[in-house]
């Protein structure tokens, strides 16, 4: 794994490049810049597969320089490494496979490697997949940030505006909109069903008549966990799910 880092402080860069070479993992620093006009460079004549890239830096700064490296084709993943909290959910609506806070811990940097290898693993075993889609999201848990892989969520919902993603455990609030997470989401595995909710499809087990012509579908075989289905998604969710229902039949 080729990895380029990212950073204005120079200390800063040999630093990590030390801890990733502590790591004992299979990968090479090829290249390290102190601005994105540096790193652009870089990666127009290198092949990188991760980049690790500060937040706060003068002029272009790691959000921004992660929004053109999602432009590019060979965009290579992205862990940011910084010293604040205050970016995560900005950076992981830039498809960051991780945030890490520095000091960096040796252990937490191993972790985050081994996302990113997963990540390099499933593009790779499915080269038609897009990796623009989100694969995690960032959540608020008891005060602070936690990250939720996408397959954990059951369905987004809207209330009053906050949108709140359900697991199979907990409910946890979030600082997106649905109108962003349908558009980021993986529309093979993720449906708007109603103008309020978000439903992971291969967590629908059943779908029953709701009355007023809506319909409820019912999630992870618990007939207390449901989502609306207005009458208006009802065809477009038959397209993907071969509902066999009369219901459904115009």
């Amino acid at each position: 794994m080729n990895v380029l880092i990212i950073d204005d402080e120079a200390p800063a860069r040999e630093e990590l490049a030390w801890l990733l070479e502590q790591t004992g993992d299979d990968l090479e620093v090829v290249a390290q810049a102190s601005n994105a006009r540096e790193a652009l460079a870089h990666l127009d004549a290198l092949d990188v597969d991760l980049a690790m890239c500060d937040v706060d830096m003068p002029g272009v700064d790691g959000l921004r320089l992660a929004e053109l490296l999602s432009e590019r084709d060979d965009a290579p993943l992205l862990v940011f490494v910084t010293a604040y909290e205050r970016h995560a959910v900005d950076a992981f609506s830039v498809d960051a496979v991780d945030y890490l806070l520095k000091p960096v811990r040796i252990e937490r940097l191993r972790k985050a490697l081994g996302r990113v290898r997963e990540r390099l693993s499933t593009t790779n075993a499915s080269p038609e997949s897009n990796p623009k889609h989100l694969q995690r999201i960032s959540v608020e848990d008891k005060g602070v940030y936690r990250v939720l892989p996408v397959d954990d969520l059951l369905f987004l919902e809207s209330e009053d505006g906050i949108v709140v993603a359900q697991t199979r455990d907990a409910r946890y609030i979030t600082d997106f909109s649905l109108k962003f997470l349908e558009a980021n989401l993986d529309p093979e595995r993720f449906f708007r069903s109603h103008r309020s909710y978000i439903v992971q499809i291969s967590a629908i087990d059943s779908i029953a008549p709701w009355g007023a012509g809506t319909y409820r579908l019912i999630l992870d075989r618990d007939a207390d966990l449901g989502v609306p289905l207005a009458r208006s998604r009802a065809s477009d969710l038959k397209s993907l799910i071969p509902w066999s229902a009369s219901a459904f039949d115009d």
